[in-house]
């Protein structure tokens, strides 16, 4: 980042890349669980409708990580180098599957609560960035968004509003 673009960050820079870290580990791990998950989800009609829901959701997440990972850099930051560390660097740990690939409402209720809290990390982030770091709260409110979206899919497959 040049001269100008530090000025314009009324942050403390270390602390916004520590979160921005935090939630790059996130989507690395909800990515990973998503595909995993989106592999072995069986036993109703509709499993292959949610297999290919969590591989596409699996994408995003991937998107948001390079995203983060682009923030974090252009911040002096670097991202996470080490795979082994992503749990412990996350904000909620891995969403782990549910043992049996048969229970859908499982599946689906472990992808709402990775999908909540990563909304409940973005939209502190944008509180957090906004009039204080533009370039981090546009992203930040980007990803956001498609994080309700995601939110609003898996909802959908068990009634819920």
């Amino acid at each position: 980042m040049g001269t100008k673009g530090r000025e314009i960050v009324k942050l403390e820079v270390p602390d916004l890349v520590a979160d921005l870290t935090r939630a790059y580990a996130d989507e690395w791990l909800a990515a990973y669980a998503y595909n995993y998950m989106g592999q072995v989800v069986t036993g109703r009609p509709a499993a292959k409708n949610l297999a290919a829901l969590l591989r596409d959701t699996a994408k995003d997440e991937l998107e948001h990580q390079q995203e983060l990972a682009e923030r974090i850099v252009s911040l002096g930051g670097k991202p996470v180098p080490v795979i082994s560390k992503l749990i412990e660097t996350s904000n909620d740990g891995y969403p782990a599957p549910p043992e049996n690939e048969r229970d859908f409402e499982a599946i689906v209720r472990t992808v709402i609560k990775a999908e909540r809290g990563a909304i409940e990390v973005y939209h502190r982030l944008g509180a957090k960035t906004e009039g204080k770091d533009p370039i981090t709260h546009c992203l930040v409110v980007h990803i956001l968004g498609e994080e309700v979206e995601h939110e609003d899919e898996f909802e959908s497959l068990l009634g819920e509003v």
